[in-house]
């Protein structure tokens, strides 16, 4: 009986490697127990063993066309000649090799032996791995960019749906009193009134909008996009944007099913934007940002104005009021309001720490983005007519949030 191991990964010394950022220098291992099971074992790898697009955790056995991928490569023909050669040696097929080796009850029961205490050594390595992989932290993926790193610092750590659901008090809160200011002389709840009462309006007379219809819009903002900027399609910082939009859709929970991409566009101005699940960052937006955490943050707040309804609430305004569709060029600027804005900064926060990121980001990147635009002091007046909120209040309500909802104080980790 001939056992053998296959290792894969992105190292030279793995006996299939395969040249991919996503791919863990030592990824997986795939064992053949020469009596035609397979087992697959992910060796803690950062971005994950996917077998038919399930990430699995520790060990599972393959089954005859299952699909199985490492990171975000292609997916692995184990079932190949190729593979099957380098994974068998001496014999050709594994179903020839029983044929030919037909063992006594004795030795069979031996193996079979040898199979469960290898199979109970899966099991441990398997808890092993889910405990450190997820009771300690979540892993982020593989930092594809040099010039934007992934944070180290301590940060808050998702706390599990499981424990969520058998603890009440630790269901996630929205609180947006945060944005309330001493000075504002009642303003803030004014505004907040209004926008409630806007929302209430243009749900009930705007008619329905589709995920379709948005989709469509999102397709005509990349038209316009593409007329009026040039758009970075290859290279590290696209690959990077686009392995943690990724990463953060799949963290998306109750997903209303939009299909979101992700485009670099050339500009000075200091701006991220969105429609139909088309997300766009300004080459300046993604300098400013200074990691993978802050730039998942910006991802994670576009993503919160599909997911919330924001955009799909634009369009039902649009056809109340007559027009003909969405202005396209309101959309680098659409005016959500000051609590949709803050909404999708903490929902996004959620995403951004359920992924394994830095939700503190967040806030330090709000703080440098005030003095970048030389905002200035809190006004009151001009609080009246702001459609985002004051980038010091953003900061805030992020470490509110994070606070309230992950017993994290990011002003501990800076």
């Amino acid at each position: 009986m001939n056992f053998k191991t296959i290792k894969v990964g992105r190292a030279n010394d793995n006996d299939i490697v395969l040249d991919h950022n996503s791919v863990s220098r030592n990824h997986l291992e795939i064992f053949f127990d020469g009596e035609g099971n397979v087992f697959l074992t992910d060796l803690e790898s950062v971005n994950g063993t996917f077998v038919n697009g399930k990430r699995i955790i520790g060990s599972v056995q393959l089954s005859k066309n299952d699909k199985v991928c490492a990171g975000l490569s292609d997916s692995i023909d184990w079932q190949s000649s190729t593979f099957d050669q380098r994974a068998t040696g001496s014999f050709t097929t594994v179903n020839s090799t029983i044929s030919a080796l037909q063992p006594v009850n004795k030795i069979r029961s031996s193996f079979k032996l040898v199979g469960i205490t290898v199979f109970i050594i899966l099991s441990l390595l398997s808890v092993f791995y889910f405990v450190n992989e997820y009771a300690f932290t979540t892993p982020k993926p593989v930092a594809i960019d040099p010039e934007k790193p992934n944070e180290t610092v301590d940060q808050p750590v998702a706390v599990t749906e499981e424990e969520r659901k058998n603890n009440p008090s630790k269901k996630i809160t929205y609180d947006f009193s945060c944005l309330d200011d001493e000075n504002d002389l009642g303003t803030t709840k004014v505004v907040g009134v209004l926008e409630t009462i806007d929302n209430t309006m243009t749900n009930a007379i705007g008619g329905e909008v589709s995920i379709q219809k948005e989709e469509e819009v999102g397709e005509q903002l990349l038209a316009d996009c593409k007329a009026k900027y040039s758009f970075i399609d290859s290279g590290n910082k696209i690959e990077n944007l686009r392995a943690i939009l990724s990463l953060l859709v799949s963290k998306i929970k109750d997903k209303k099913g939009y299909h979101y991409a992700i485009y670099l566009i050339e500009s000075e101005e200091l701006n991220a934007f969105t429609a139909g699940a088309k997300i766009f960052i300004t080459t300046r937006m993604y300098a400013f940002c200074l990691s993978n955490d802050e730039l998942a943050c910006v991802i994670g707040h576009e993503i919160n104005h599909n997911e919330l309804g924001h955009i799909k609430q634009f369009l039902q305004k649009e056809k109340i009021l007559s027009s003909q569709g969405a202005a396209l060029s309101q959309m680098l600027t659409i005016p959500f309001g000051q609590k949709k804005e803050t909404h999708c900064d903490l929902t996004g926060i959620d995403l951004v720490i359920a992924a394994g990121y830095n939700g503190c980001a967040n806030s330090k990147l709000w703080r440098r983005m005030k003095e970048e635009s030389s905002e200035g002091d809190y006004n009151v007046l001009e609080n009246l007519l702001r459609s985002h909120p004051y980038s010091e209040k953003r900061a805030n309500c992020s470490n509110n949030h994070i606070l309230n909802n992950y017993g994290f104080n990011c002003d501990s980790s800076n």
